[in-house]
């Protein structure tokens, strides 16, 4: 995975997104190409990367990497809405298989994926009382208290 940069951010932020169509039902291969579509047209206008899909019969494997600003549940929502209403405008006949305007579950699937394991992070985030790098000097802190309400934030060390 790349480190990308944004205006107020450097991020290295991935999700696996799985959804389904409404009762697994199988959708055509036609339909199969406009969510692909769809999918792409809809990541680039938003700026979000692609980095593998697969649209099967009943269920939608997506890998994209987006902006630390993007919720995952929000993308998710973004992503079925358009693709459903999309699928609903250039295939018709979907409306008598999905009756009442949904083609999609309402659950999915989302999961982080990154370079560092859930071990790695946990370990350093565990060691940060260890680490001295860039901690200021018990001395700076002694002679230099702030004051807050009357009472020294660092009173002694």
């Amino acid at each position: 995975m790349e480190i990308r940069r944004g205006t107020s951010a450097v991020y290295e932020v991935a999700y696996h997104i799985v959804w389904c169509p409404k009762y697994r039902r199988n959708l055509p291969e036609s339909a199969q190409a406009t969510v692909r579509t769809t999918v792409l047209a809809v990541a680039q206008a938003r700026g979000w990367d692609v980095r593998e899909m697969e649209v099967m019969p009943d269920h939608i494997h997506l890998f994209l990497s987006a902006p630390p600003t993007e919720s995952p549940t929000g993308m998710v929502k973004i992503l079925k809405g358009i693709t459903g209403q999309t699928l609903f405008a250039s295939h018709p006949r979907l409306r008598e298989v999905f009756r009442n305007g949904h083609v999609w579950s309402p659950s999915y699937y989302v999961g982080t994926v990154g370079h560092v394991s859930e071990e790695t992070v946990a370990k350093y985030v565990r060691d940060q009382k260890l680490r001295t790098v860039g901690r200021p000097s018990k001395a700076r802190l002694a002679s230099s208290p702030q004051q807050v309400g009357g009472s020294p934030l660092v009173e002694e060390l």
